[in-house]
């Protein structure tokens, strides 16, 4: 998939991160509004700059991940039509840029930008119920398979994230499997690797190289997913 021509990434500005600080310290309408312009020119400018020069370079490494920048950001707004936390803005940036470009298929590219909490992602994150069946179904009849997709991540100094349990025991119908090696595997409703992202990184045009390098480097991981999902 190829973005929309657009301004190149130049890293996010001091005023980004200043943005974000303060509005951790000031979530509230009131203060958000007059500032609305910052927002605007100073984080989801860039952001969009970001996805449009990430996917490019994923097209160019022929990495299958990519995405629309007017689409792939996530909204500033939280929906708190349910929730007991009434604040109404999100104290950080998101996008996400999908296998393939297609917004509901598993299997792609988060970046999460916050002050001395940034990161990114490789993930088939949450999984549905049947593409989740598959999943493990594949694990059984190969677990090599598996196995040898892991030990490409450790070669690429990547581990699969396990914080995303979903079960305590064995999930039903893979009771045989407890024995095996990667049996906690199967726990799992999401298979993510990811890594944490300095301020230095996130405010430098190097944040492209950075998250490139880490999708390549993720490369494992997509490969094995992408026909199981």
């Amino acid at each position: 998939m190829t973005s929309k021509a657009g301004p190149k990434f130049t890293g996010f500005s001091p005023a980004a991160m200043k943005f974000l600080r303060e509005l951790a310290k000031n979530n509230e309408r009131d203060w958000f509004v007059p500032r609305k312009h910052i927002y605007e020119t100073e984080l989801l400018a860039p952001l969009q700059a970001l996805v449009s020069d990430v996917t490019d370079s994923l097209r160019r490494a022929r990495i299958p991940i990519g995405a629309d920048p007017t689409r792939s950001t996530f909204r500033i707004y939280r929906d708190v039509r349910f929730s007991p936390d009434k604040r109404p803005y999100k104290t950080n940036l998101g996008a996400y840029l999908p296998s393939d470009g297609t917004r509901d298929k598993p299997g792609g590219l988060y970046i999460h930008i916050q002050p001395k909490q940034s990161f990114a992602a490789i993930a088939f994150y949450e999984l549905d119920k049947p593409v989740l069946q598959r999943w493990r179904s594949e694990m059984a009849r190969n677990p090599k398979r598996f196995q040898t997709m892991l030990q490409a991540l450790e070669r690429n100094g990547l581990k699969l994230s396990v914080e995303h349990e979903a079960l305590k025991r064995m999930p039903r119908g893979f009771e045989s499997c407890a024995d095996s090696p990667i049996a906690r595997y199967f726990r799992l409703g999401s298979f993510t690797v990811g890594e944490d992202l300095t301020d230095k990184e996130v405010t430098s045009r190097q944040l492209v190289a950075r998250v490139i390098d880490l999708a390549k480097r993720a490369k494992p991981l997509l490969d094995y997913g992408r026909n199981l999902s």
